[in-house]
């Protein structure tokens, strides 16, 4: 099962509102970990008035807008990427010498 760590990197604010944060997110499976950093618009969508917001807020707010199960979602793309870590594919620089060994 992957697992997402967020950390809030910054905020943007006017007056009392929360306007927008810069985000990390790492997802998580086995050996295997993925990345992704972006800028999320969040006014209005958090209900806690702004000197009671903490990082746990934005954090699920995040969860709410980009962990879905929907086409093209942030949550579907760093499965990709980890699935793709996961699978027999080589990433090994083309134009270096290639070592084989044989496997008895």
């Amino acid at each position: 099962m992957t697992e997402f760590n967020w950390k809030v990197l910054q905020t943007t604010s006017l007056g009392d509102n929360l306007v927008s944060v810069n985000y990390l997110v790492t997802a998580i499976e086995g050996d295997n970990q993925v990345q992704s950093q972006g800028h999320a618009d969040v006014e209005g969508k958090i209900s806690v008035p702004y000197a009671e917001i903490r990082e746990t807020h934005i954090v699920d707010c995040l969860r709410e807008m980009y962990l879905q199960d929907e086409p093209k979602s942030l949550k579907l793309r760093l499965q990709e990427q980890l699935d793709y870590l996961k699978s027999e594919a080589h990433n090994d620089l083309p134009w270096k010498d290639q070592i084989f060994s044989v496997n008895l």
